[in-house]
């Protein structure tokens, strides 16, 4: 049986790790995040407000066309990060913080809630839970030129984004995988255990 996974999560949290391991561990295909391929992308980390919509509507088509990949492709696939997150969580929160004009809001999510509507969801999407502390960690530890301005004040206000979308989230299962508590890109206990309950909750769907 097909399955298509999508593998969630704040910037930091781990969700790459987790995402490359899937697949190498059930050997299903990885569709992973397009960021080097958005051409305003090194612009708007220079100037967010000037260049937010057009670099986060590259995101929505591009997501859009993996997604739609995705469902059309027979084997079993993991997807690091969804078309889902980027609208609930980075664009909302660049309209929140004013970087995004309510005009432009307006129209991004009128779009985005059209395609919503028309696509089938994961098969399950894995939220990999890192608090704020963890994921700036990583990010420091990983030293991209793209994330120097990324903040504590940043991070926090995505991952509350991240714990009231999950909340709200209906459309597929949802499997929450620890990110402070567990180091599934070095320990293979961790690792193991998440993959094990992925594939209960994929046996009982």
């Amino acid at each position: 049986m097909k399955h298509f996974i999508a593998i969630v999560g704040n910037i930091g949290a781990g969700k790459t790790a987790v995402s490359k391991k899937l697949a190498q561990h059930f050997d299903w295909e990885l569709y992973q995040e397009p960021f080097q391929e958005n051409p305003y992308l090194q612009d708007y980390y220079n100037d967010m407000t000037k260049w937010a919509f057009k670099c986060e509507t590259f995101f929505l088509g591009r997501r859009l066309e993996d997604h739609i990949n995705i469902l059309n492709n027979k084997n079993s696939t993991i997807q690091d990060r969804c078309i889902y997150e980027g609208a609930e969580i980075f664009v909302k929160n660049l309209y929140l913080s004013g970087h995004l004009n309510e005009t432009d809001w307006q129209n991004y999510n009128n779009l985005y809630q059209a395609i919503k509507k028309t696509i089938t969801p994961p098969t399950l999407v894995v939220y990999v839970k890192s608090s704020t502390e963890r994921c700036l960690k990583n990010i420091n530890k990983r030293n991209r030129n793209v994330e120097f301005h990324m903040n504590s004040d940043y991070i926090s206000n995505l991952n509350k984004l991240y714990e009231k979308w999950i909340e709200n989230f209906d459309i597929c299962p949802i499997l929450i995988a620890d990110g402070d508590n567990n180091e599934f890109k070095y320990s293979d206990q961790d690792f193991l255990a998440l993959a094990n309950q992925i594939q209960t909750v994929l046996t009982t769907e």
